[in-house]
């Protein structure tokens, strides 16, 4: 399980406080789940010290993992002893097996591999080191600014207020799909106009040597989210078949579902 941390993050999620997380954690573990807390903005010198300490105390309360992008956490994490419970989600950023190779071999316990490269090259960077992971599904992040772009567009055309809404999509002149862009109060936020799927492709990874899959939410239905689980739940524990995947496909077969950038390169 995933939990964002508000103000904490580059996602469109609703994030929770620290003392929410603290419960929800402990809420968790009642369940027998594990916890892993999503903090992988970019902070600046004046925050870095708070969300550090939030780190720390995070750990203390339970959370088994950290997913961070900003390398002070690794700095901070190397003197306490704290590398194994950070997870690297740089998000479109991890893209060579050398990068990847690199923050592996500083003891974190996973590298998230950018979701926007084709199979093989993901299998690449997999095999190169031994806790790798990869968000197989959900509208994958394909850009992030800090410049309050929505508002900005809003400000121009004397549009009402564009921050923190939901179903606000950005079409490109020359194609037809739509994707979703969210504002907060420190990110400009653009997914892809697909629904990144990876059922075919869960066995390579595995073989590969991949230890960590996460599947992005938002923007999906609990049925769904909870269709998805038991899908890939059932590919992990080796049960799954096509007529399985086939039946999944049909039922939401008015999402974008999409391999993305598996079979294509991001740049031709």
């Amino acid at each position: 399980m995933i939990l964002p941390l508000k103000n904490g993050c580059f996602s469109p999620l609703c994030g929770f406080e620290e003392s929410e997380l603290y419960d929800l954690i402990a809420k968790a573990h009642s369940l027998d789940l594990s916890v892993s807390i999503l903090m992988n903005r970019l902070f600046h010198e004046d925050d870095i010290d708070e969300v550090l300490n939030q780190m720390k105390h995070l750990i203390e309360k339970g959370a088994g993992h950290i997913i961070f992008a900003d390398s002070a956490f690794a700095y901070e994490a190397m003197k306490e002893g704290l590398l194994k419970y950070l997870v690297y989600q740089p998000e479109t950023i991890v893209t060579s097996s050398f990068d990847a190779k690199v923050w592996s071999e500083t003891g974190i316990d996973a590298v998230m591999i950018s979701s926007l490269l084709t199979k093989d090259e993901v299998i690449a960077i997999a095999e190169a080191i031994e806790n790798s992971g990869i968000n197989i599904h959900g509208y994958q992040m394909m850009s992030v600014s800090a410049r309050r772009l929505l508002s900005a567009y809003a400000d121009t055309v004397g549009l009402g207020e564009l921050k923190n809404r939901d179903h606000l999509y950005l079409v490109e002149e020359k194609r037809d799909g739509r994707m979703p862009v969210y504002e907060n109060e420190y990110a400009t936020m653009i997914f892809s106009d697909y629904i990144q799927e990876s059922f075919a492709e869960m066995h390579d990874f595995i073989n590969a040597g991949m230890k960590r899959f996460v599947i992005e939410s938002w923007h999906l239905s609990d049925e769904c989210i909870f269709d998805t689980l038991r899908l890939y739940r059932a590919i992990l524990d080796g049960k799954d078949d096509e007529a399985m995947i086939s039946a999944y496909r049909n039922k939401y077969s008015d999402l974008p579902l999409s391999g993305g950038y598996y079979e294509q390169k991001t740049v031709r």
